[in-house]
């Protein structure tokens, strides 16, 4: 009966901790925000409209081409093959 009084003692007290109001600093996630912002090479770079200079037209063009081809659905002509583990069944 002791361990059982104990037991409720024990339980009670770690619900009632539990539900204890807690304070979160005033500067809680400013550490990540400034991370953030400090990702940021250029803001403004999206409101410049003038063309980027001093990159070659046709390897642009070759790696736009390459980028696209990855969205494309694979080949489904693959050869299934059978992994064995060595073991023999019958």
């Amino acid at each position: 009966m002791t361990r059982l009084i104990w037991a409720f003692a024990v339980a009670t007290t770690v619900t009632i901790g539990a539900c204890a109001p807690t304070t979160i600093s005033p500067n809680w996630g400013t550490a990540y925000q400034q991370m953030r912002a400090s990702q940021i090479l250029n803001p403004t770079a999206g409101e410049d409209l003038m063309p980027v200079e001093g990159q070659d037209g046709k390897a642009n063009a070759i790696a736009m081409e390459t980028y696209r081809k990855t969205f494309e659905k694979p080949d489904a002509e693959f050869s299934k093959s059978i992994v064995s583990s060595g073991v023999q069944t019958r």
